[in-house]
């Protein structure tokens, strides 16, 4: 998607409607600087508020992420670039999520790692070493909720056995065994329990 395109096409539609930035960002309960933003392509309106945001400017969802409007010839070849658009930028934030996660993941098994060197090399009364244990275990608590948010949010599980394609719950994350991206779980599906593959695609 063109951002430079669909913001002056966005500022064009207000430009229509006899609307002010600070008028439609009134409309959609957002400062004038989001639309500001929107219009100089910087940022995209968010998913939350763009059926509001085309109803006032008058024009398809279509037409907004293609930046003009879209002819009844065009219709369907244009939403088609626009959902193969959207799965796209998705796969792309999946990375970068997942990527967090797996940095997450590294910072926390240093400071374990250190602690339980330091503990084992050095003499140490009893005290010092639980707080040097203690200390290389917290980082880890502290990140586990991110990390399962990560794996919650980004791309799809695979169930081994039936091949079907999920987002889990909460609970089934953090209550399953797991080696990095692989996790032991029960398919929504077919219920059966099997070693299941994190992929970014639905298909």
């Amino acid at each position: 998607m063109d951002q430079g395109k669909i913001g002056k096409f966005i500022a064009e539609c207000r430009k229509k409607q006899n609307l002010t930035q600070m008028q439609l960002a009134e409309e959609l309960n957002i400062t004038d600087r989001a639309v500001s933003k929107w219009e100089t392509g910087k940022a995209m309106p968010d998913s939350s508020i763009m059926l509001e945001l085309c109803k006032i400017l008058d024009i398809s969802v279509n037409d907004l992420l293609c930046g003009e409007v879209v002819t009844v010839e065009n219709y369907n070849k244009e939403l088609e670039n626009n959902l193969l658009e959207m799965t796209k930028q998705k796969e792309l934030a999946d990375r970068r999520l997942l990527g967090i996660g797996l940095v997450l993941r590294v910072v926390c098994i240093v400071p374990i790692v250190a602690a339980v060197v330091i503990v084992s090399m050095m003499p140490l009364e009893q005290r010092i070493q639980t707080v040097i244990v203690i200390a290389g275990i917290l980082p880890l608590f502290i990140a586990t909720p991110f990390i399962l948010k990560t794996d919650l949010i980004a791309g799809y599980y695979e169930c081994a056995k039936c091949r079907h394609r999920y987002v889990p719950i909460y609970k089934g994350i953090s209550m399953s065994i797991h080696v990095g991206r692989t996790r032991y779980a029960a398919c929504p599906k077919c219920g059966q329990k099997s070693w299941q593959k994190k992929v970014l695609s639905r298909d």
